[in-house]
């Protein structure tokens, strides 16, 4: 029999997530300064955000806890609730930013692909390891929002801006 975890890692954000996600998207559009305005589409999703290294943390927390039960699944994420709109909002007090939100038709996904709310229940994975998210969201962010206004001052981005936007 081979020792296996199940983890499931909720929402993983921060530096280098890929500018297909969410937030990055979100936040490529409000700090580069070729961009006119933030375009998006549902902001009612409800997304469990959890900050890299937290998720880093919890593999490693899942990999060495001598409590895991083994084939059974863990959920790994903050329990708090934070909609899209939630993120916009962050985004825009964070980086001072006084473009536009556009809400486009264009960016809602299908009505049966979209998951309206995600959610973690992390207690099973709590008792079984000590685990518990160390960054809150906002603190996140802020370390998100640095690490891509580095990124784009130094030239470290995909130059076509059309692929977040």
């Amino acid at each position: 029999d081979l020792p296996v975890v199940i983890l499931r890692p909720f929402n993983t954000f921060g530096p280098r997530q890929s500018e297909r996600a969410v937030i990055p998207t979100i936040l490529r559009q409000a700090l580069d300064p070729e961009v006119t305005s933030i375009r998006v589409g549902d902001l009612t999703p409800i997304r469990d955000f959890t900050y890299v290294q937290d998720t880093a943390a919890a593999f490693l927390a899942a990999g060495s806890a001598g409590s895991i039960s083994f084939g059974m699944p863990y959920n790994a994420g903050s329990g708090s609730a934070v909609t899209v709109k939630d993120v916009v909002d962050l985004v825009v007090k964070l980086t001072a930013c006084t473009k536009p939100v556009v809400q486009e038709v264009s960016r809602l996904r299908p009505p049966k692909s979209e998951v309206k709310e995600l959610l973690a229940d992390s207690t099973r994975f709590n008792r079984a390891t000590g685990w518990k998210p160390q960054v809150e969201f906002t603190e996140g962010m802020k370390r998100t929002v640095a690490w891509w206004r580095s990124q784009l001052q130094e030239g470290r981005v995909r130059q076509e801006v059309n692929y977040a936007t």
